[in-house]
């Protein structure tokens, strides 16, 4: 194995880790606000959930990603590759959280909403004391899914020129000539923290269930 290649490797999948993290997160709250939208009152809400949805869900991520990245600064905002590659990723998995969400909420039974309307709870009490905890129960295996998806898809951003752990595989190919040995060290690295991710979901699913949460 040549020379300073698992350092440089292990350098990218830090960094592709941080991007999935950091999109994880803002698309879960993005995908939150999504989900309220998706059952409003107001057709025009809904339709733009429906489009948002459609459009993100339709569009390979790869094109997102050129698209974004060359958009921003035609609309003046100076973004470098690493936030552009972040605002990309946020905006793909919020449209897959917000449809893990609205599954989760369309699952409820109909009996445990009557229940809650017949205890009389306010709207705030209900959503936080029946529709949170069933919607959880419901929606945390597709949810670590499409965690470890976002992981995978964060390799897309070396179009881009973010430096992550694909992109640092292909720099350390053209110097070394090593390609069996850096691609094998790149999938095992993209391995572990998905499978990293997977054991989390897993273990957070078991105290749930001790917790009867889950």
């Amino acid at each position: 194995m040549p020379t300073g290649t698992l350092p440089l490797l292990v350098h990218g999948a830090a960094v592709s880790l941080a991007l999935a993290v950091g999109a994880v997160v803002g698309g879960t709250v993005l995908a939150i606000g999504l989900t309220v939208l998706a059952f409003s009152r107001l057709a025009a809400l809904r339709g733009f959930y429906r489009v948002y949805v459609y459009v993100v869900r339709g569009t390979p991520l790869l094109v997102l990603a050129l698209l974004l990245f060359y958009a921003l600064p035609a609309l003046d905002l100076r973004t470098g590759p690493y936030i552009a590659g972040t605002v990309v990723l946020t905006i793909y998995t919020a449209a897959l959280f917000a449809e893990v969400f609205r599954g989760g909420v369309l699952a409820i039974p109909r009996p445990q909403w009557e229940s809650a309307r017949s205890l009389g709870l306010p709207p705030l009490a209900m959503f936080r004391q029946v529709i949170v905890p069933l919607v959880v129960r419901y929606t945390l295996p597709p949810y670590v899914n499409v965690c470890v998806m976002t992981v995978k898809a964060s390799s897309v951003l070396s179009i881009i020129s973010v430096w992550e752990l694909t992109l640092a595989a292909r720099e350390i190919i053209e110097r070394t000539f090593a390609v069996f040995t850096v691609l094998g060290l790149a999938a095992a690295l993209y391995f572990v923290m998905c499978f990293g991710i997977d054991r989390l979901g897993r273990r957070l699913e078991r105290r749930l269930a001790l917790q009867g949460f889950a």
